[in-house]
């Protein structure tokens, strides 16, 4: 996975072989029936090589002042404030995995 600053959004893209793991992953809850492939933990979890390696982290709503059950990811200071951050504000009908899975990428707005 890539994730890169483009204009005001944040675009988290998967390659074919990202989809290929994610599709292994959805199928395993099709399976066991309602699994964990849309919950937060997941997201966490298979985003984490990707952060780890970035400048990019969670940012909770509240350290920002918002008023959203988004999922956020900010860029912070050394102090730890948080400069910058985006939101994933189609959470209340999609879920990242599924945009990852389904289109290839999944983008975080910019709240200013």
């Amino acid at each position: 996975m890539d994730i890169q600053e483009v204009g005001t959004e944040l675009v988290i893209t998967a390659d074919a072989d990202d989809r290929k793991h994610l599709a292994e992953l959805a199928a395993e809850d099709d399976e066991q029936g309602c699994g964990p492939f849309g919950t937060d933990a997941m997201m966490i979890d298979q985003l984490g090589d990707l952060l780890a390696n970035s400048e990019f982290d969670w940012v909770n709503p509240s350290e920002t002042g918002d008023l959203t059950d988004a999922p956020m990811l900010g860029i912070r200071e050394e102090d730890g404030s948080v400069i910058k951050r985006w939101a994933f504000m189609d959470y209340q009908v999609r879920c990242v995995m599924e945009d990852l899975l389904d289109k290839g990428e999944c983008i975080f707005v910019s709240g200013g």
